[in-house]
């Protein structure tokens, strides 16, 4: 499910990342074919005009005079030479310059090196109509992108051609297929086509590696962030959240910050400092568990402040909440590579020493005890000392935990009864097997 979902966070971070460079990728083609297309344009109508011209300046060195038909002869003369003489020289143009050239007389052609379906000039067919209006009527030259002749689309110039006075006697045509042009601004596109998909594949697969370290480091802040919900204060984030330096990372350092403000809150005395009992029955719990697991050793005690009550009847609950703290102090700082120390409620404590023999833990016990008892805690004028009984018993994972608590509390009385200030060892009594 959670594999699921990330794919779909994943998609959705992709579709909102490439969809907008995938439609600025079409726009940029779109408006560099355009672009392409207009220069394109402008460039073939250029070297068309330039053929046109050169192809009329080229017939009218080499054919001096008027147009005339003679009666002896078929075909158009202009001068005293057939205009069918002039096909090698436009096959020339041609071969220079690979535009199609005709020459006009009138409306017709007489002269040109497009070929028929028989591979032979189309001379005698017509111009259409627009261009005899336009050109040899309207006396204009003119560039036309799309003009159809004989079956084949063509960008095509047409120059008015004139004689000595000044009377449009024909045209000139100079012209290229489309799908010539079409080639050019295909080529020209195509790099751009390629690099706007290559460049869109390149931002999917760095989009899709990012989505997924997001993804991955949301999946292991929200497991975090559950663990914490059900009260496990002990979840590690993780390095996958932690180091990164965005908002997530800064999200997660505060979730962490929590955790620890939750785990005070929750496990810790307000007072003291020290465990709560909450978190102490937990602890010990652990303790027993795993001491079944793997059959080490523990230990549990329970220890009392001596005429505890005196501090707050005499100085006054101020006094006895600073004899708590400073009690409180010398436990959590010996007891911080032992175990847990808690507080179990009032002047009573719970100390829990894991993976320690009875013996190790008495040592321990009694530096407790010592600790505290040449504490001297300044309260106004007066210097007050304080001491501790403690009742200690060796861990039997066997039994429960109320019943070792009983048994160290049992320990803790009998110390009581023996004089206070001491460390009072007991036992775990186990019942008799059943007759």
């Amino acid at each position: 499910m959670k594999k699921r979902a990330g794919l779909g966070l994943r998609k959705r971070l992709l579709g909102v990342t490439l969809i907008p460079i995938l439609l600025f990728g079409i726009v940029i083609i779109l408006c560099s074919c355009n672009r392409l297309a207009k220069s394109v344009h402008q460039e073939v109508e250029s070297g068309l005009k330039n053929v046109a011209q050169s192809a009329a300046y080229i017939f009218e060195k080499e054919f001096p005079g008027e147009y005339q038909q003679n009666s002896g002869s078929t075909g158009i003369f202009k001068g005293d030479r057939k205009t069918e003489e002039a096909a090698e020289i436009l096959e020339t143009l041609k071969e220079i310059s690979g535009a199609d050239i005709s020459i006009f007389y009138q409306d017709t052609r007489v002269v040109t090196t497009i070929l028929n379906k028989e591979n032979k000039p189309i001379v005698g067919s017509k111009a259409n109509a627009v261009i005899i209006r336009d050109v040899y009527k309207g006396e204009t030259e003119r560039f036309y992108a799309e003009t159809s002749i004989n079956g084949q689309d063509y960008f095509a110039y047409y120059c008015p051609m004139y004689d000595s006075q000044k009377k449009c006697t024909g045209m000139i045509f100079a012209g290229k297929p489309s799908y010539y042009v079409r080639e050019i601004v295909l080529q020209g596109v195509l790099p751009i086509v390629t690099i706007i998909i290559l460049a869109v594949l390149a931002m999917s697969v760095i989009m899709w590696q990012y989505s997924e370290r997001l993804t991955g480091a949301m999946r292991n802040l929200q497991t975090f962030l559950m663990k914490v919900e059900r009260g496990d204060f002990t979840a590690e984030l993780g390095e996958v959240v932690e180091q990164r330096k965005d908002e997530l990372g800064r999200i997660g350092k505060s979730a962490v910050q929590m955790q620890c403000a939750l785990r005070e809150l929750v496990e810790r005395d307000s007072l003291t400092g020290l465990y709560n009992r909450h978190y102490g029955e937990n602890w010990l719990k652990k303790v027993i568990d795993g001491a079944k697991e793997r059959n080490s050793a523990f230990s549990v005690a329970i220890a009392d402040i001596d005429f505890f009550k005196k501090f707050n009847d005499n100085y006054g609950h101020d006094c006895g909440d600073l004899v708590l703290r400073k009690v409180s102090n010398i436990m959590r700082k010996n007891m911080k590579k032992q175990g847990c120390a808690a507080r179990w409620g009032g002047e009573e404590f719970l100390l829990v020493f894991s993976e320690k023999g009875l013996d190790t833990s008495l040592e321990e016990a009694e530096k407790i005890s010592e600790k505290i008892r040449k504490l001297r805690i300044p309260y106004g004028d007066k210097e007050l000392g304080v001491t501790v009984t403690i009742g200690i018993i060796e861990g039997n994972p066997k039994r429960n935990m109320d019943e070792l608590i009983k048994a160290a509390d049992q320990a803790l009385y009998e110390g009581k009864e023996s004089g206070r200030d001491r460390v009072q060892v007991g036992v775990v009594k186990v019942a008799a097997p059943p007759c």
